[in-house]
């Protein structure tokens, strides 16, 4: 992806927007779960830019079970000192990773629908078993910070009482659904991160985190958002699956990463934050008509498949309030149309369109 021009300028404003954190992780080892993911790849890039400007570089060790997106996605980095990376199933054991840590984010998680629904048992093991063995390994390395990567859909439905979600709010959840497995996963991984922290004495954050967008989206993410940008990057009809009156909280990969290392340096101990941009609140079907006028298509409808209805979310309200994570000094650098378009723009770039 850094052989495009403009995600390698995107990748170089966002290290620049977040130069004096990342003084912080200076000679610091970051361990990142999902690392060839929407968010953890990202996420990396901006780390591993930052290390070409300094010598006390931040040492990166990037765990991952799809080795070969993974070897195509940090193959500028294999042979650099200052990168570790592990193809391994993070359920397993941690006894391959010998560094010593200072930082851990826990970004690993099916996030698909169509993973929710295929691979339930999966879901859940990597939001309670992994986060279980991986707060161990923060407890024996006496990390400054565990970031785990939770999601707004922790809160469930919306009840009607409130507009936005703050970081107090607690919905419905139907547990007795496959589906529920993925928001009930981060709610049981946040209390296992309260476990370690009452217990062991384990410094947590919490990031809850809205539907997030990007260039390194996957094109077999079952999403709905992720199928409206590759319809666009393809010059195709936009496909809804539904009436598209859902309203969420969107935010793009590049200020979702930004808010990470935030978290890392500023977040205090054992709190959630929201993240999302609060300028980016729009119904789905709105997200997809901006799809469909970048590309000049149109939108159009076509019913859910069975599979399809087993793991789409029922919420039909899910935004979120910022301000805690605003208090910080974060701020969202790209609001839903300035996103879109970069997104759209680079994956062209990548596919040599």
């Amino acid at each position: 992806m850094l052989n495009c021009p403009s995600y390698k300028q995107e990748i170089e404003f966002y290290t620049d927007y977040l130069k004096q954190l990342l003084i912080e992780l200076r000679s610091k080892t970051v361990l990142i779960t999902g690392a060839s993911g929407l968010i953890g790849s990202y996420l990396i890039d901006v780390l591993m830019e930052y290390n070409k400007s300094v010598k006390e570089k931040i040492s990166v060790v990037a765990v991952d079970f799809d080795e070969k997106t993974s070897m195509e996605r940090f193959s500028l980095y294999l042979n650099e000192d200052c990168f570790s990376y592990f193809n391994r199933d993070i359920n397993g054991d941690t006894e391959y990773i010998s560094k010593k840590l200072d930082y851990v984010v826990h970004a690993a998680s099916n996030t698909s629908p169509i993973d929710y629904a295929n691979d339930p048992v999966g879901t859940i093991c990597t939001n309670v078993i992994a986060t279980q063995k991986l707060l161990e390994l923060a407890r024996k390395n006496l990390v400054k910070n565990f970031l785990f990567c939770s999601s707004v859909e922790a809160y469930g439905q919306n009840n009607g009482d409130v507009d936005d979600f703050d970081e107090s709010y607690s919905g419905y959840v139907d547990c007795n659904t496959v589906r529920a497995g993925y928001p009930s996963g981060k709610r049981a991984a946040e209390s296992m991160c309260n476990a370690y922290g009452s217990q062991y004495g384990v410094y947590f954050t919490i990031a809850r985190i809205g539907r997030i967008y990007g260039p390194t989206i996957k094109e077999g993410d079952s999403k709905a958002p992720t199928q409206f940008i590759m319809n666009a990057v393809k010059g195709e009809d936009i496909v809804l699956k539904s009436a598209g009156t859902q309203t969420f909280s969107y935010g793009y990969v590049g200020d979702c990463a930004s808010a990470l290392i935030y978290l890392l340096v500023r977040g205090e101990n054992g709190q959630a934050y929201n993240v999302a941009d609060d300028k980016s609140k729009t119904m789905l079907k709105l997200f997809a008509q901006k799809c469909a006028d970048l590309a000049g298509t149109q939108c159009r409808f076509v019913q859910q498949d069975e599979v399809e209805k087993r793991g789409y979310s029922k919420i039909t309200k899910a935004t979120m309030n910022v301000d805690k994570l605003k208090r910080l000094g974060w701020e969202a650098k790209k609001d839903l149309d300035a996103g879109l378009k970069s997104t759209i723009s680079v994956l062209k770039c990548i596919r040599g369109e």
